[in-house]
C-alpha cells in the first residue's frame, strides 16, 4: 500500500484523531511536521530485533511470552488499545450472572516484569513496505509484525445497526456484555431472539450456549420467555455439535431457525428482517453481527477480509516479516481463545526461527472447548488438525457435569498460562 493512500485512510481511523485533516493537508499531501502526533516515533528506531505484536487478546499474549523465551535479547513491543485483559469466553458467564468480570480480568503488568513493553494505543494503519505501524500516540517502526487483533463486528453489514447501536447488546465485546446483563436483568418476559452470523465467527457455540444459559436463567426467576434461535447457517455450530445442540434445543424448548440470515434491525418496532423477507418480533434480542478483521488488513494489501497466511507458520504470504494469527487470520482453524493461544505460541516459535534463534518445531494446532449447556453441564467437542492445517479428527461428546467442572479448569488453566495467575 502507497503511504500517501494509507496516510488518507489512517485519518479517519484512528479513535481520537477522527478527521483526516489531522493528518493531510489541504493539498492532500502529508504533512512533515515532525512535531506532528501521526509522525512522532513512539519509540526509538530499533537497536537490534525489535518486534511489534498489535493485539494484547489471547493470540498477542501467548506469542510474546514464548517469543520471550526463545528469543531473550529481543525487544518485544505489545501495542494494545485497552487498559487491561478481559477473557472473552468469561463474557457468556457474567452476561447471566454466573461470574464476576474481576474474576476474568488480568493486568498486563506479568509482561512488563519480563522486559516484554506494553504500550495502550490504538493502531490506525500499518505501512508493511517502511516496516512501519502507525498508531494514535504516533508511529514505530518494527523488524518482525504479529497482528493478532481479533475480530471487528461488522455492523455496517446490518441495517440500521451501524447508526442505531443501542437497538442490540451481545457477548462478542465487552461493552455489549456488561448492557446485555442489564438488559437481562431487567427483562420481565416475552419473545428473545438471539441471532446468529454466518460461519466463520468467533466462539462458534457462544451464540448457543447463550440461548440455553437464558432459558434456565429465566426459568429460575420466574420469567416467561419464549426463546428463538435465528441462525444464518443450515445447522447449529460447529458442525460436529450440530445434532446435539438440536436435541438439547428440543428438550428446551428453544425455538430453531437454520438459513436465517438476519439483515436488519428495526429497533422502534423491536423486529428482526431476514434475507428472505420475513420479520421476527422480539422484546429482547442479542444479534451477533457478522465476524470481520479489522479493516487495517486489508487496507495495508495484507488480505480481505482475514489475513492471508501459511497455516503453519502462520507468516503473511506478501511479507516475510509479518505473521498474523488468531481471529484475524485466514486459516482452518476455529476461531476461539484456545486455538488462538497456540496459534499464538506456534507463530513465535516460527518467528524466532526466521529472526535466527534455535527453536523447536511446535506441535500441530487442535482445539478444546466445553460448550455449555446449564449452569451444571456442558458439552465436549475436541478437534486436530495436521500440521499444515488440514482437519485430521474430531470428537463431541453429550453434557455431563464432569464437563462444566472441565470448563472452569480450561479457561483458568489457559488465564494461568498467559498471566501467571
Amino acid at each position: 500500500m502507497k503511504r500517501r493512500d494509507a496516510l488518507k485512510t489512517i485519518g479517519g481511523t484512528i479513535a481520537g484523531l477522527t478527521v483526516a485533516e489531522k493528518f493531510i493537508g489541504n493539498t492532500g499531501q502529508a504533512f512533515a511536521d515532525d512535531k506532528s502526533k501521526f509522525h512522532k516515533e513512539i519509540l526509538p528506531a530499533p537497536g537490534g530485533k525489535r518486534v511489534v505484536i498489535i493485539g494484547g487478546g489471547f493470540s498477542g499474549v501467548s506469542f510474546a511470552n514464548t517469543l520471550r523465551e526463545l528469543a531473550p535479547d529481543a525487544e518485544i513491543v505489545l501495542l494494545e488499545k485497552y487498559p487491561f485483559f478481559v477473557s472473552g469466553p468469561s463474557h457468556i458467564d457474567y452476561s447471566v450472572g454466573m461470574k464476576r468480570l474481576e474474576d476474568a480480568t488480568r493486568s498486563y503488568y506479568s509482561l512488563r516484569e519480563k522486559g516484554i513493553k506494553v504500550i495502550k494505543t490504538e493502531v490506525g494503519g500499518i505501512l508493511p513496505e517502511e516496516n512501519k505501524v502507525i498508531a494514535s500516540k504516533g508511529s514505530i517502526t518494527y523488524n518482525y509484525l504479529l497482528i493478532s487483533t481479533g475480530i471487528r463486528m461488522a455492523e455496517e453489514e446490518i441495517l440500521q445497526l451501524s447508526e442505531n447501536p443501542a437497538y442490540n447488546a451481545h457477548t462478542w465485546e465487552l461493552e455489549g456484555t456488561i448492557e446485555l446483563r442489564r438488559r437481562i436483568e431487567n427483562f420481565k418476559g416475552g419473545k428473545v431472539v438471539v441471532s446468529v452470523p454466518s460461519a466463520p465467527f468467533k466462539c462458534p457455540p457462544g451464540p448457543y450456549e447463550t440461548a440455553c444459559l437464558l432459558d434456565e436463567f429465566f426459568r429460575k426467576k420466574g420469567v416467561t420467555a419464549d426463546i428463538s434461535v435465528v441462525d444464518s447457517n443450515d445447522k447449529p455450530q460447529p458442525p460436529p455439535l450440530a445434532q446435539k445442540w438440536l436435541t438439547v434445543f428440543e428438550k428446551k424448548n428453544i425455538k430453531y431457525m437454520p438459513n436465517n440470515k438476519v439483515v436488519e434491525i428495526d429497533g422502534a418496532n423491536k423486529q428482526l428482517i431476514t434475507d428472505k423477507g420475513d420479520k421476527i418480533g422480539y422484546d429482547l434480542v442479542t444479534l451477533i453481527p457478522p465476524n470481520k478483521a479489522s479493516t487495517i488488513i486489508k487496507e495495508s494489501g495484507l488480505g480481505d477480509p482475514f489475513a492471508d497466511v501459511d497455516p503453519t507458520t502462520f507468516k503473511s504470504k506478501k511479507f516475510g516479516n509479518i505473521f498474523a494469527t488468531g481471529d484475524c487470520a485466514k486459516v482452518p482453524y476455529t476461531k476461539s481463545a484456545y486455538t488462538a493461544m497456540y496459534q499464538g505460541k506456534n507463530a513465535a516459535h516460527y518467528a524466532a526461527m526466521a529472526m535466527g534463534y534455535s527453536a523447536k518445531e511446535p506441535a500441530p494446532i487442535h482445539n478444546i472447548c466445553y460448550p455449555y449447556t446449564s449452569s451444571a453441564e456442558s458439552m465436549l467437542i475436541r478437534a486436530d488438525w495436521e500440521k499444515d492445517g488440514k482437519l485430521a479428527k474430531t470428537a463431541a461428546d453429550d453434557p455431563k457435569t464432569d464437563y462444566r467442572d472441565s470448563r472452569t479448569a480450561w479457561e483458568s488453566t489457559l488465564l494461568k498460562s498467559l498471566f501467571g495467575s
